[in-house]
């Protein structure tokens, strides 16, 4: 029988498409850097700020659908305490908005969402040497319409020294909002004079869930406050905590210690 040539036409073609071709993704590179539409973007270095006062990333207000890959790198703040506030990642009433994957270390929070928000994820992100928390989200009082989740994270030596003669400080904080933390770590929260401190701090939320969390070295493990049954919690491990769960507003689902 006849046989075709042997000799290929050319060089074999791509067969995959490149990952900019399926999921187009924008590179930041700078300190201070404002996201005003929607899309996917990634850190190509350490964000480092020096003396800047400004938040690292701000998404602006009703941006919604941006997800920030922190990709391996670092967020850092080394301003002193006592002076400016700034944010690592400010979410100013965004909606779905994920940011993953990297560490934050200084700044006054590290990342907060505020206001109207929601959809927003934070997972497996490090959050250490900060002054207030380290993840907060900060909803509107008497709307709950406001959701976050925050997961298999670590939050670790969130220290209020040098900002004032008495200082609340927590890990995690969930305000006015309807919350789920699930598998964090969350450490060495310290407060200063009169102040308190808290590995996770659920005030006034709807319908939030808390669970299996590893909580230690604060005044109290989780605080929660608002009455009624806010917060539903299971599962949750305290240690080197003067009080491992307090407040009202809480049911226990069993598993806590």
């Amino acid at each position: 029988m006849a046989q075709g040539s042997l000799t290929p036409p050319g060089a074999p073609a791509p067969t995959f498409k490149t990952l900019s071709q399926v999921e187009p993704r924008f590179p930041i590179s700078d300190f201070q850097t404002n996201l005003t539409i929607p899309g996917s973007y990634y850190l190509v270095t350490n964000l480092v700020s020096g003396t800047n006062s400004n938040d690292a990333i701000n998404i602006r207000t009703n941006i919604s659908n941006i997800t920030i890959d922190l990709n391996g790198f670092s967020i850092i703040s080394t301003n002193p305490a006592g002076g400016a506030s700034p944010v690592a990642v400010r979410i100013s009433e965004g909606t779905n908005i994920v940011v993953r994957n990297g560490q934050i270390w200084g700044f006054d929070r590290g990342i907060r969402a505020e206001g109207l928000f929601y959809g927003v994820l934070v997972e497996n992100v490090h959050v250490h040497n900060t002054r207030g928390s380290g993840i907060e989200a900060d909803g509107v009082v008497g709307d709950a319409g406001q959701t976050i989740t925050i997961r298999n994270c670590v939050v670790e030596d969130v220290d209020g020294a040098g900002e004032g003669a008495s200082v609340s400080c927590d890990g995690i904080v969930v305000l006015s909002c309807t919350a789920m933390v699930e598998n964090c770590v969350i450490r060495d929260i310290v407060a200063v004079g009169t102040g308190s401190s808290s590995c996770i701090n659920a005030s006034s939320p709807t319908n939030t869930f808390i669970s299996n969390n590893y909580l230690s070295g604060a005044d109290v493990g989780l605080k929660m406050s608002g009455g009624g049954t806010r917060v539903h919690y299971r599962n949750n491990l305290t240690a080197g905590c003067g009080t491992a769960f307090s407040g009202t507003g809480g049911v226990d689902r069993g598993g806590n210690f």
